[in-house]
């Protein structure tokens, strides 16, 4: 298929950031063979951004929205809106290593097409053997690729401003009750230009804290809420052993007012699909060639 567009779509969340969103924009452009479309969320609709794709990059597809509903609810207009069954997401700060990284996304499809997502390699943290299959829990929003038909059968994503803790997870313990596989491949390289910060912002902590209650809230059986409150514990003595109190009283502030409004929300999966995709999360299985093969039947 060299020289003709890959039958993938590309979703790409974008705010504010409008050097991150040239480059990634740029490095789209560049590889060959090319995706069949490119789209754009602008969040907040930013008219910087606007003029930047307008005049830079014609040919990319651009929706908005006037109020901030975060990467998650970017994704899910992104995903009605696309025109191929797969669609490659990245971020405005991420994007292909590989200039082939289309072309082998689609051998991947092609082989294992019964799958619901495809998890890359996000460099520079993680380095994973090039002919390497993991069978994982969950993926990261800034390099995958997934099924519409899949994604189309969950809730989607919450459409939360700042969606750390939540975005991902939330839908990929929703496939993986449905049945839907995620697999990661050290053959799909995605580089993620977002260098780790010493201490998040206060703000970004909070709401990060929040998250953490929300996801086991909204998706947990109610005999795996013990469990839940372990791991939220935790978080909170982490965060009184770095000395960040105003983060947990913020938090504990803030909490009441989230649960009213997105408890309505809770639609819990299955308690051994919970317990499945949580030991999935603790250790990934590398997916033998034997498998893989039975994978692509």
């Amino acid at each position: 298929m060299l020289g003709k567009a890959i039958p993938i779509s590309v979703a790409v969340p974008a705010c504010r950031r409008l050097g991150l969103l040239r480059t990634t924009l740029t490095r789209l452009q560049a590889c060959v063979p090319p995706p069949r479309e490119v789209l754009v969320h602008l969040d907040g609709n930013d008219a910087g951004l606007r003029i930047l794709v307008e005049r830079e990059f014609p040919n990319v597809k651009l929706l908005h929205s006037s109020e901030l509903i975060g990467p998650g609810g970017a994704r899910n207009r992104m995903m009605r809106e696309a025109r191929c069954e797969w669609v490659a997401h990245f971020d405005d700060d991420s994007f292909p290593v590989d200039e082939d990284f289309f072309a082998q996304a689609w051998e991947l499809i092609s082989r294992y097409p019964k799958t619901a997502v495809f998890a890359a390699t996000i460099l520079p943290i993680e380095s994973h053997d090039s002919q390497g299959m993991w069978l994982q829990a969950y993926y990261v929003g800034c390099g995958h690729l997934m099924s519409r038909e899949w994604f189309l059968r969950t809730n989607g994503y919450l459409p939360l401003p700042v969606a750390y803790n939540l975005e991902e997870v939330d839908v990929s313990i929703q496939l993986h009750d449905l049945g839907g596989l995620c697999l990661q491949s050290g053959a799909l390289r995605v580089y993620h230009d977002h260098p780790v910060p010493l201490r998040e912002t206060e703000d970004t902590q909070v709401v990060m804290m929040v998250n953490t209650v929300l996801f086991p809230l909204l998706r947990f059986p109610l005999p795996l809420l013990p469990q839940a409150c372990g791991s939220i514990l935790r978080r909170l003595f982490l965060l009184a052993l770095s000395g960040e109190w105003r983060v947990i009283l913020r938090s504990l502030w803030a909490l009441p007012a989230a649960m009213w409004h997105y408890l309505p929300l809770r639609m819990p999966v299955q308690t051994a699909t919970a317990w499945s995709w949580l030991l999935l999360r603790r250790v990934p299985v590398r997916v033998a060639p034997a498998v893989a093969f039975s994978l692509s039947l």
